[in-house]
């Protein structure tokens, strides 16, 4: 996917959240900012640059919100839901609504940064990050998974918090200008990402404690401390918008598609993943398509197929044309000038040095005569 790529890496170390995701999270959503800016200049160029954002937004953030539901990783989980809400910021600002799009980074960063803190908890001290031996971790990890599921609320448009306000206007603004692909991408991404954040829920903390959790206490104060004021913040952030005189006025057509969009992929969440029956990780009947978007659509085979290898014989040549040629002139050169060297050394007699001699003092003893 066009943005995958990006935060792919910043979850790919297999301890928990260490300096490095952390970092690589806030450069992800603080590169929104220029990239916004970019994109402004980039949509003024006419339609075409508007349906390539589109495209390009459209592709990472219902892919991404695909991808994501296939994951058996943890932390990759909730990478590819980062790729999915940049494809929102890119679909939002390709249709001129690049105040919501702010106003979508202010809704979003809390409520991943709970989600990121209550997972994190969990791969701290557990022995394994992968979903399919997790479970049953809400009785040993109670204030985790309410966080987490504080988390899922706050980030999908569901009443009142944060992200409902700001997902309905921007789905009310692309239904008052008839942007009917932009509205389905955010109905379909929304959905999908409910469902996919209920699954990591359901498999972490719902149903009996597995091998992998028989023994999964709960983290120390220092990691609980800023994950509840996280929590906090999350819950209070419609007070904000509303103290700053920024929820928008939403009609009930918009509103109500997208709190039915949350609905229907809650539900399926609960339905397929927290209630108490086996939960599907592998879909046999589903099998091709589980691999399409585990692997990613296989975009790191088809980026060795063809970046790396056009790279590899790129840096091939370039060796070749190095030791062949290159090595090969300068050998030749030094070669010419020490077989010339040693033809005058072996050929000279003497001679020469005795005709410029003789030359240069008959031209000094005619110059003196004419002199005097």
């Amino acid at each position: 996917m066009p943005m995958g790529i990006v935060n792919q890496g910043a979850w790919s170390c297999r301890p928990g959240v260490r300096r490095k995701t952390i970092c690589r999270r806030i450069a992800a959503i603080c590169g929104c900012w220029p990239v916004r800016s970019s994109m402004t200049a980039f949509g003024s160029v006419g339609p075409l640059g508007v349906a390539v954002m589109v495209t390009i937004g459209g592709l990472s953030a219902v892919g991404g919100s695909l991808v994501a539901l296939a994951q058996i990783d943890a932390k990759r989980a909730l990478s590819y839901v980062v790729s999915s809400y940049m494809g929102i910021i890119f679909v939002a600002v390709a249709g001129g609504h690049t105040n919501q799009a702010y106003l979508l980074l202010l809704s979003y960063a809390p409520a991943m940064a709970v989600l990121v803190m209550a997972e994190g908890t969990v791969i701290w001290n557990s022995i394994s990050q992968d979903l399919r031996h997790l479970g049953g971790l809400w009785s040993r990890r109670p204030i985790s998974g309410l966080s987490f599921g504080v988390g899922v609320l706050g980030l999908i448009a569901l009443p009142p918090l944060g992200s409902f306000w700001v997902l309905s206007d921007l789905a009310q603004q692309f239904w008052l200008s008839e942007q009917w692909w932009q509205l389905g991408i955010l109905w379909v991404t929304n959905a999908v990402t409910a469902l996919s954040l209920m699954r990591v829920f359901g498999l972490i903390w719902a149903g009996q404690p597995q091998q992998m959790t028989e023994r999964s206490p709960e983290v120390h104060w220092p990691m609980i401390l800023p994950m509840t004021l996280a929590v906090g913040l999350t819950l209070h952030l419609p007070i904000i918008l509303a103290t700053l005189d920024w929820l928008p006025h939403l009609t009930w057509i918009p509103a109500g598609l997208m709190v039915g969009s949350s609905g229907l992929g809650l539900g399926l969440g609960i339905w397929l993943y927290v209630r108490r029956d086996p939960k599907p990780v592998d879909w046999e009947w589903l099998k091709d398509w589980q691999d399409l978007l585990a692997y990613d659509f296989y975009t790191p085979r088809l980026y060795q197929v063809s970046v790396v290898f056009v790279v590899r014989v790129i840096s091939n040549l370039t060796n070749w044309i190095d030791r062949y040629i290159v090595d090969g002139i300068g050998s030749l050169t030094g070669l010419v000038v020490m077989a010339g060297g040693e033809a005058l050394k072996y050929a000279n007699s003497g001679q020469f040095q005795v005709y410029v001699l003789t030359i240069g003092v008959g031209i000094a003893l005619v110059s003196w005569l004419t002199m005097h």
